[in-house]
């Protein structure tokens, strides 16, 4: 507890954790009611347009965000609150302007795009329908990386959360209307959804930044002066930043687009591809990610929190914070990798009555450690300004990945892509753990990290089968939670056993 207190990352990591959670819980059991609503085909659609909202996002907001981050929690630590809002204000201009243009451009050749990209024509109602979101999604981003370069959670956190509830009660709104007018029920459905959810959760960014302030005078014309000496600097670092984002959600655009039409050289038609590529994408890669809400939530805050210990050569402080943010990552997916493997087609044929979505969760189970650890390692590099080796790190990968989808997924199917999808991650880990080391000296203990978690997931699993046999009269669903339940105390109980736990003092 006291370390906990006394460590505004791992404070910060709580908050958003919870409510991350809470808001993952919300949208899994929305995606649930979504795949009931219109079929795995359909969700396939749906995921097809993700690609293009992330390229554009990344072009719109993703550096900005991370500049402003970081020139945040620079000006704050010299006292410099006017200089944060400023910059906040100047990455907030910028952001908007780009959106607006992004969003004009996807909304007029949402056809060609639907046509000749996504190879999908009824993703162009999906699309014009998406271009309203982009402009709120950018406004929100900036705001809440800015209260992340404050190291203020909860503002984020319950934008996350509200995100989530909006979109939930919208689609359930916008079903009852669809039913009450005999209106046919599609994908669209799910994106205008989503452009409510980005409007409701941008509003309360804004309301809640004026509050902050105590008037809207630092966004009035007045404040526009600062905009020249600001702009440069935020564009400068977000550049590069930005650049390496469309580069790489290109990349994967073009990845997750091919998985459909490689599937169909395997010999599925159409609809079964689609159907296939939404078990993988809106049913199992998301249950796979449900636990990473802890590392994302520590990766958000890494990046500030190794930009002020550089800043301040507090070279102890680096160490520590990677030392303990990557053996938290390695011990949460060494957990997530047993339950997976052991519980996975129960998983997917409880929550999705999908049996495929279980085969697909066994398979990927043993990525966990590496994909949970990725995005940490990389919010570190970023937070020591090596943002070039992220980028080719990631572009490796992901070519590694497009080679198993075009040579591979036409002779094995979709194993093909899940193969490449093994490989490039623990690549990736790999190349990223060598960048870092290259940068910053600290030591992990293996045989505490790796090996004791490792043991304690078959010591765990072991023991659950001794006790799982008293509720076999239960409901499915009940038995589950609850084997899952007691797999989990057992783990806990192994490592603090051992004294596995990262978090504790040294």
């Amino acid at each position: 507890m006291k370390v906990f207190h006394s460590h505004p990352l791992l404070r910060g990591a709580f908050v958003l954790t919870c409510t991350s959670f809470i808001g993952r819980l919300i949208g899994f059991f929305y995606r649930i009611f979504l795949s009931g609503l219109i079929g795995a085909e359909g969700i396939g659609i749906y995921h097809l347009i993700f690609p293009v909202y992330a390229l554009c996002i990344s072009f719109c907001a993703a550096g900005i965000q991370t500049a402003i981050s970081r020139f945040t929690a620079a000006n704050i630590a010299v006292g410099n609150k006017k200089g944060a809002l400023e910059i906040l204000q100047t990455g907030l201009t910028c952001s908007i302007l780009f959106s607006l243009f992004c969003s004009f451009l996807l909304y007029l050749f949402s056809r060609p795009i639907s046509v000749f990209f996504l190879h999908e024509s009824r993703c162009e109602e999906l699309l014009k329908i998406m271009a309203f979101a982009i402009p709120f999604a950018a406004i929100h981003s900036c705001i809440n990386g800015y209260y992340i370069g404050l190291k203020q959670t909860a503002i984020p956190a319950v934008s996350q959360f509200i995100e989530q509830v909006v979109r939930i009660g919208g689609t359930w709104l916008l079903w009852q209307i669809c039913l009450e007018k005999n209106i046919v029920i599609t994908p669209a459905l799910a994106v205008t959804s989503m452009v409510i959810e980005e409007a409701i959760s941008s509003l309360f960014c804004i309301i809640a930044i004026i509050l902050k302030t105590g008037s809207p005078s630092y966004f009035s014309f007045r404040a526009f002066f600062s905009f020249k000496n600001h702009a440069k600097s935020i564009l400068s670092l977000s550049f590069p930043i930005t650049l390496n984002r469309v580069v790489l959600n290109f990349l994967q655009s073009i990845e997750a687009l091919c998985i459909p039409a490689r599937l169909r050289l395997y010999g599925l038609t159409s609809s079964e591809s689609l159907s296939l590529y939404g078990v993988l994408t809106g049913m199992t890669l998301p249950l796979l990610l449900f636990p990473s809400a802890v590392t994302i939530s520590l990766s958000t805050l890494l990046l500030p929190a190794v930009s002020e210990a550089q800043s301040t050569h507090n070279a102890k402080k680096l160490a520590d914070t990677v030392e303990k943010t990557v053996s938290g990552c390695l011990v949460l997916g060494i957990f997530c990798t047993g339950l997976f493997f052991f519980w996975g087609k129960e998983l997917g044929m409880l929550l999705f009555d999908n049996e495929l979505c279980g085969s697909f969760l066994l398979i990927l189970s043993f990525i966990c450690p590496f994909l949970y650890l990725t995005g940490t390692l990389a919010s570190i590099l970023n937070g020591l300004g090596k943002t070039s080796a992220v980028f080719f790190n990631n572009l490796f990968c992901i070519m590694i990945r497009i080679a198993f989808l075009f040579f591979l997924i036409p002779i094995l199917g979709i194993r093909g892509f899940l193969w490449g999808f093994l490989v490039s991650q623990l690549l990736l880990v790999f190349l990223h753990f060598y960048s870092l080391k290259k940068e910053l000296s600290f030591h992990l203990d293996t045989f505490s990290i790796l090996l004791k978690p490792a043991t304690a997931i078959f010591l765990s699993y072991g023991i659950t089968c001794i006790f799982s046999g008293i509720f076999h009269n239960f409901s499915p669903l009940f038995s589950l939670i609850v084997v899952i339940g007691f797999y989990s105390l057992f783990y806990l109980f192994f490592l603090f056993l051992w004294k596995v736990f990262p978090l504790s003092a040294r």
